[in-house]
């Protein structure tokens, strides 16, 4: 990406060419301003922000899939069906699920999807949730915390776009994505925070 040197960004440095003494001291300049506190802070920003929404779009797929098979009694006010409309297939897409599109799914096959085994079964979500959590924050327990943080919150956005209690499946999700991420903390010897979301 190519950086504006006139532009207002901290970064703007990093696009002037050393071929001189002159850029060389720009550079060095720039570089001193930059703020390694706020730096920091902006990973962990968009790494809970990730999170949030990898959180997020599982949780709300399984919460479709779980409402559009269920029997017609037991379906919230909002279908299982408008559910799954409002994910996009980009959205789909980034949860690693590449089978047959949703809303043609028949009940049998969404309950297979939301079974013990199936891709968006308890087990297989929130292992897909810790994992990337995990994979993205490495041994670094700031972003582990920030990680389980945006969980929550990804799951929080689950709970508002249902509008109330979800299916007993998210909360078996969410439960063991955050016992997870928390028995990870704890191995790199981290203080465990609360588990609930």
């Amino acid at each position: 990406m190519q950086v504006n040197s006139s532009s207002s960004s901290p970064f703007s440095f990093l696009s002037i060419k050393p071929d001189s003494q002159e850029n060389i001291a720009k550079i060095k300049e720039g570089a001193s301003k930059l703020d390694a506190k706020s730096i920091s802070q902006g990973y962990f920003m968009d790494f809970q922000i990730n999170a949030t929404d990898t959180t997020s779009k599982n949780v709300t797929v399984q919460m479709g899939l779980m409402s559009f098979s269920m029997p017609e009694p037991f379906s919230p006010s909002s279908s299982g069906s408008d559910l799954l409309s409002l994910i996009s297939p980009s959205d789909l897409a980034s949860t690693g699920y590449t089978g047959k599109p949703l809303n043609s799914l028949s009940k049998d096959e969404a309950s297979a999807l939301v079974s013990d085994s199936g891709y968006f079964g308890v087990d297989n979500t929130a292992n897909r949730i810790a994992d990337f959590v995990i994979a993205a924050a490495g041994d670094d327990l700031g972003k582990l915390q920030s990680g389980l943080e945006g969980v929550k919150n990804g799951f929080a956005q689950a709970e508002k776009l249902w509008g109330g209690k979800l299916p007993d499946i998210s909360y078996q999700t969410i439960d063991k994505t955050l016992a997870s991420l928390n028995d990870r903390i704890a191995s790199l010897g981290g203080n465990l925070i609360n588990v609930q979301a």
